[in-house]
């Protein structure tokens, strides 16, 4: 009768520390790491690159200037209310602009501005248009939820009569 026994294990090696072995790992460490780095760096400036103005030394040219006028436009007393309304994927933004009084303001050319807090890249323009007196409204075709900044602005002629600047709220579709 035959026995098989089992085969003898092959006598293993004991693990040996190399330095070639530690430059690779150091290597690949590093290699994550800045690579990690590297594409949360891309992806931070594309979403927000920083960039508010293109040339602060030429807006603050004019700053005084600006004050000046935004003074004036506060001492008329004028006031806007704005409404927005989800529509599917867009939405209705509806401006009234009255007097002191209360009184419709209206003859305008207006212009609105969603612009999202975090980048530029996201931001809408629009014309508003009178649809009765004191009145304007705009359709936006596509606008995600969440805040905005809505900055309006009512032009007669050239000249810019009313700047007003809120922070506005769209509901979930």
């Amino acid at each position: 009768m035959s026995c098989d026994t089992p085969a003898a294990p092959r006598p293993r090696r004991p693990f040996k520390l190399t330095g070639g072995m530690v430059a690779a790992m150091l290597v690949l460490f590093f290699g994550v790491i800045v690579s990690v780095n590297a594409t949360i760096l891309t992806v931070a400036l594309r979403t927000m690159p920083g960039v508010e103005t293109g040339s602060a030394y030429e807006d603050s040219q004019h700053f005084n200037e600006e004050i000046t006028r935004q003074h004036a436009r506060d001492a008329r007393g004028w006031k806007a209310s704005a409404t927005v309304a989800r529509q599917g994927e867009g939405a209705m933004l509806g401006v009234t602009l009255a007097d002191r009084l209360g009184t419709p303001l209206s003859g305008f050319t207006t212009t609105a501005r969603l612009r999202h807090p975090a980048t530029a890249a996201r931001d809408l323009a629009v014309a508003l248009n009178e649809r009765e007196p004191g009145r304007y409204d705009a359709v936006v075709d596509r606008i995600e939820d969440g805040r905005w900044i809505l900055e309006l602005q009512a032009r007669r002629g050239e000249e810019v009569v009313f700047v007003s600047r809120s922070r506005i709220t769209l509901p979930e579709k």
